[in-house]
């Protein structure tokens, strides 16, 4: 049997054993290291499972579920990463698991999914299969209370973050919905707020606030302390008109839905800007007034409000080379493959060197999964300005890996990406069945052969 012949037994089988994903167009920035590919949109306008009205919130879990906020039909969706419809949870009411316009969602270490229930005043917190578990908060302006919680995240330690937008504030609690700290008042002052909505919280921890009113966004450390913002109202590139949603990716870059510019903007880590895409309509890739944006890994979902739709994006960067501080360049860090191409197996080992005009000192590398998780977190010490680490990934996906170089006067961050592939491309199961086909044609047709 020739290799066409193979092939051609091989390839309808092939189709039908792979998930279908339509990739529809592609975004990038102007360096082409940023690209995204539109997988799948998930539209309907009704109450029937799988459609919407008005969808508000989306978030990502580890299992690449896309969980969204059904706002006007007061309910919780979950799809698969492929966006079929898996199951929906809530119905409108007051009473624990039922909801009133529920907003923002998130999910924490175990898999809960943690929704913040608008017009009830309170935050809810289900399993992943979507038990109600508890609650908390009540309407008022007292601390640990709410008026109007539109949005949560959760951070590595799984606090629960809570924009709490008509007072104008940012509360966080426990795991257990026990009031911690609360931060920012009304104002357009550094770490002051105007009607805040998104909020996001990335590898660091920290928490990276939508600022509606004040058209920008802010971030601030875990305790709530001011670091930076960025942004003002126009619709230029690294302009907002009403940005509401915000997430981090896989890669550590900050990515807003500029509501009332019907566009996302993406931002590096120190919200420099690095390009948008999307205009007002409802084609493919173009949006009404979005609101809400989730990431994980290689994955974005923007919430389509106007369109009620999610449209989902596979995110693919193409450098491996680490990018710089603002201002630093005496440093560079490579990954090194046996092929050289950023891809991997699950398994294979990967290099990070370091180069640097540090002749002494010392570099931490942390390498974190797809889901954002720290998998390694090592020191070692700098020496004649190169320092090195090894890395197995175990998991398909995006793999981060981040480096801080210090000698106690000086700190410079790097970063960069490796994507993790299946060490074959196909399930063991169907390779089998595959193999097993390929077999009983072959000897049917030496069977065939042999009575001619």
């Amino acid at each position: 049997m020739n290799i066409r012949m193979l092939l051609s037994l091989l390839l309808p089988l092939l189709l039908l054993a792979s998930p279908i994903i339509i990739i529809v167009d592609a975004y990038s920035s102007p360096s082409s290291s940023y690209i995204l590919k539109l997988q799948m949109v998930i539209t309907g306008y009704n109450k029937s499972d799988g459609m919407f009205n008005t969808p508000y919130g989306a978030v990502i879990d580890g299992n690449g579920r896309i969980i969204v906020t059904d706002n006007l039909n007061n309910r919780i969706q979950v799809f698969d990463s492929n966006g079929r419809f898996l199951f929906k949870f809530g119905i409108p009411g007051y009473d624990p698991g039922g909801f009133t316009h529920p907003s923002g969602v998130a999910v924490n270490s175990k898999g809960d999914i943690v929704v913040a229930d608008l017009h009830n005043y309170r935050i809810q917190v289900f399993d992943n299969k979507g038990t109600y578990k508890l609650q908390f908060g009540k309407a008022s302006s007292y601390d640990g209370q709410f008026t109007y919680p539109i949005s949560v995240a959760i951070d590595s330690r799984d606090r629960i973050i809570v924009v709490d937008t008509y007072v104008h504030r940012v509360q966080v609690f426990d795991s257990n919905g026990n009031f911690l700290f609360n931060f920012g008042k009304e104002g357009s002052n550094d770490g002051e707020f105007s009607f805040p909505t998104g909020v996001a919280v990335d590898s660091r921890d920290r928490i990276i606030v939508a600022d509606v009113w004040n058209n920008r966004i802010q971030v601030f450390d875990s305790n709530g302390n001011f670091l930076f913002n960025f942004g003002k109202e126009g619709s230029d590139d690294g302009e907002f008109m009403f940005p509401n949603g915000v997430a981090v990716d896989g890669f550590g870059n900050i990515i807003v839905a500029d509501t009332f510019n019907n566009r996302i903007q993406v931002f590096d880590s120190n919200g420099n800007f690095l390009f948008n895409f999307g205009k007002e309509g409802s084609d493919d890739g173009e949006f009404s007034f979005p609101t809400g944006v989730a990431a994980r890994g290689d994955m974005l979902a923007v919430v389509d409000t106007g369109n009620n739709r999610v449209q989902v994006f596979k995110i693919i960067m193409r450098e491996t080379e680490l990018s710089k501080d603002e201002g630093r360049s005496s440093a560079s860090l490579q990954l090194l493959d046996g092929n050289d191409d950023g891809i991997i197996d699950v398994g294979q080992s990967i290099r990070a060197i370091v180069h640097s005009d540090m002749s002494d000192g010392n570099a931490r590398f942390i390498w974190m999964g797809p889901d954002g998780s720290i998998a390694r977190d090592t020191t070692r010490d700098l020496s004649n300005g190169i320092v090195e680490d090894e890395f197995a990934p175990s998991i398909e996906g995006v793999w981060r890996v981040e480096v801080e170089l210090s000698n106690g006067s000086k700190i410079e961050r790097l970063n960069a990406t490796v994507t993790v592939i299946p060490e074959f491309p196909f399930a063991p199961p169907i390779l089998a069945g595959l193999i097993a086909i390929v077999l009983a044609l072959f000897y049917r047709r030496v069977e065939k052969t042999k009575f001619t």
